[in-house]
């Protein structure tokens, strides 16, 4: 089956199952989602870029990042202490299995960078969805951005595509394709104002789509560069055709964090 093929019968199959459990009443079930994702995302991490970390010290990892997807979806108030908690379980971790002395302070690095990147990015989607009274509109909004803009790109990238966007880190992505990603995305919003969203204002569309044009990238392209520094194509095997959580997270990290701050804090 080609990539395009998988791609397309997983998010068939995904997307509706993801839909559902969105809109369900029972918002806490979306939550251990999120809490799911920040574990599976925390392992992708570490077997990606912390395989010389003792398993146990990768797994204390894993269950910090997680921990501290936990504490902001649960107590977000509480987010400075957090992310004290983290990094200093972090830091301990890697003092107490340093390896070669050399490369202490790169692993150290890479511990605090996975659980910033996916043990706090990882939970502003959460948020949103549970702190505002149209979360989940909400969720799927910055879902649909995320989705319109990577399918725009792609198919205006395949049919217009002449000038490379970054080839150094992903030779596939051009110029054109990042125009089609934004025209999509903007027209994704445009169609959820006028279909299920309609609190949605003219600027909301326009100030949650065109950084979600720039964000959904450029998560896509830190991540290519993070999997370009391990050696490895794609982040693990979960999903079919796109490879692991966070070959599909990627982009929905660094857009969720923007709607989030936009809808609780700016609007």
């Amino acid at each position: 089956m080609s990539n395009l093929a998988s791609r397309a019968l997983s998010g068939a199959v995904a997307l509706p199952l993801l839909t559902l459990l969105i809109l369900w009443e029972r918002r806490i079930g979306f939550g251990v989602l999120i809490l799911v994702c920040s574990f599976i995302g925390m392992r992708e991490f570490s077997a990606m870029l912390l395989p010389n970390l003792p398993k146990l010290a990768r797994t204390v990892v894993v269950l910090a990042g997680a921990g501290l997807t936990a504490g902001l979806y649960f107590r977000p108030e509480l987010a400075l202490l957090w992310f004290l908690a983290a990094l200093v379980l972090g830091a301990s971790i890697v003092l107490l299995a340093p390896g070669e002395i050399a490369g202490a302070g790169a692993r150290l690095g890479l511990v605090v960078l996975g659980l910033l990147y996916v043990g706090a990015l990882t939970a502003p989607l959460g948020l949103l969805h549970r702190l505002l009274p149209d979360g989940p509109y909400w969720v799927l909004t910055a879902i649909g951005a995320t989705f319109a803009n990577d399918t725009g790109a792609y198919f205006a990238g395949r049919a217009l595509g002449r000038h490379k966007l970054y080839p150094a880190i992903s030779p596939g992505k051009t110029v054109e394709g990042a125009c089609g990603g934004l025209a999509a995305s903007i027209a994704a919003l445009f169609l959820f104002r006028a279909t299920f969203f309609h609190a949605l204002t003219l600027a909301d569309c326009l100030i949650v789509s065109i950084p979600a044009a720039v964000l959904g990238p450029t998560g896509d392209l830190v991540e290519s560069m993070l999997k370009r520094a391990a050696g490895v194509k794609d982040s693990g095997r979960l999903i079919p055709g796109h490879g692991g959580l966070l070959d599909r997270l990627d982009a929905l990290l660094f857009v969720s964090a923007w709607v989030y701050t936009y809808a609780l804090h700016l609007r």
